[in-house]
This record gives structure tokens, sequence and C-alpha cells, in this order.
């Protein structure tokens, strides 16, 4: 019997797992041969645990669950910095606001764009409903205007997943002006990074991954050639606490 090798990963309600019979690369392998078994040595983008930066990003907002909130933080005219290290400089002031408020250490996710749009620069941040519900935040923020609406907008789109908003926090690059090459483009904070689980691996005799029939959505892919087999699925569990997947609808409020 073929050996399958099998990886699962946890991160709150999100399970992603890959099962595979892979083929060994050789030195005489024709450009044919190697083009297929690469097919199931390197799978597609969207088909892995934890492949890329996006991956990464993803597993880190599902340890936010169903409790999980995206504010973006946008400066008045008065406030408006022209550059990156200035807007730092409103990050950390903010940050420290909520320490205090919280009480200490807390689980986020921020990143600082400009490129889009009306190139203003903004915040993005993802922090729990229950430690900063919009009305504290907004009392928090104290350089231009906040709006936030659910991690999780299944409210909305009842397909939503943890992915849309890695995917859009991921999609500017450093430029070298608006963000300096050596800026990291999102930052999680260490008390959210502790929590995400190690990856599971082990051996099984099928490549078929099993879904469970209640969770909220899933999704699967595979490759299959005369080389091996590579099998990939992901779902999220539903949660009994928040059976509408949590709050639902959009806040916006601007500072007078």
């Amino acid at each position: 019997m073929e050996r399958i090798y099998c990886v699962r990963q946890r991160a709150g309600p999100l399970v992603k797992e890959s099962r595979a019979i892979r083929p060994r690369l050789a030195q005489y392998d024709s450009p044919y041969e190697r083009v297929e078994k690469n097919k199931i040595l390197r799978p597609p983008r969207d088909s892995s645990v934890c492949r890329s930066t996006v991956d990464r990003l993803e597993l880190l907002l599902a340890l936010f669950g169903y409790d999980g909130w995206s504010y973006t933080l946008t400066f008045d005219d008065e406030h408006l910095p022209e550059a990156f290290r200035e807007v730092r400089k409103r990050w950390k002031s903010l940050l420290r606001r909520m320490k205090i408020y919280h009480g200490g250490p807390m689980d986020y996710v921020y990143l600082i764009e400009g490129k889009h749009g009306d190139h203003r620069y903004h915040l993005h941040l993802t922090v729990r409903y229950s430690d900063f519900p919009p009305t504290v935040m907004e009392d928090l923020w104290r350089f231009g205007f906040v709006q936030g609406e659910p991690l999780l907008m299944l409210g909305r789109n009842p397909y939503d997943t943890y992915r849309r908003t890695a995917r859009y926090y991921c999609k500017e690059r450093t430029d070298g002006v608006t963000i300096p090459i050596d800026a990291r483009t999102w930052v999680a904070s260490r008390s959210l990074r502790v929590q995400l689980p190690e990856p599971e691996y082990f051996r099984a005799d099928t490549c078929s991954i099993d879904i469970p029939d209640d969770c909220r959505v899933y999704g699967r892919n595979q490759v299959d050639n005369a080389f091996g087999h590579y099998q990939y699925a992901w779902y999220i569990e539903d949660d009994p606490q928040h059976p509408r997947g949590g709050k639902n609808g959009t806040y916006i409020r601007n500072r007078t």
C-alpha cells in the first residue's frame, strides 16, 4: 500500500487538510514527467494548508472565530499624515489607548495602506468585537473616521470566509514610496500568533477527506495523474453560540 501523507491545520472554526500520494523526482525524468510530478508536489496556490502569505494570514484571522470585527480607520484633513512614519506614530498612539482600555495585551491584526483609491493613508484593523465594539473603537480613534463590519459577513453572504479578508489585506505591495520596502504589509499581535495550534501530521489508508455535515461552508480541490494524487479540503465549523455567524451589519460613524 502506498503511503498517504496527511496534514491537518486547525484555527478557530477553520479546518484545512491535505492528503497526498507523492511521487519522487528522478534525475532522468522527462520534461513532461517533471511537470506532472510537480503538479502533485506543488499544488495550486489556493489549495494548500499553509504555503502562501494569504494562507498564513487566513489561519490567524480564523482564530477570531465568530467574534472578529474588522475596522477601517481613516484620517480627517487635520490629522492626515504625509509620511509612513507619521502613520506608525498614530497607530502606536491608538495601540497605547487600546491596551489601557483592555487592561493589557489583546489580539489584533493591522496593516497600513495608502496606494489605492484616493491615495490617502488609512489603517485596517481586526480585533474581537467583545474587546472593542464599534462605539469603543470610535472613542479610541481620535484622528478621523471609523467604519466597521463583521470579519465574517455571513448576514450578507452565508458563504463568506476568512480568506476574503486575508486576500484583501495582502493585496498591496511595498513600493518604497507610499509604503517602505522593508515594511511588513500586515502585523499580527504576539498574543494572537501563539494561539495557532501546531499542524497535525499523520498517515492514513485513504486520500478521502471527510467534511462534517453541520459545517457552515466548505471547499475541495484535487489533482490526479499517473504519478500521484493530491486532495485538499477546508471547512468552517458552525458555532452553536452564534447560529447566524455573529453580529451582522456595518458600522459607520464620522468623527465631528
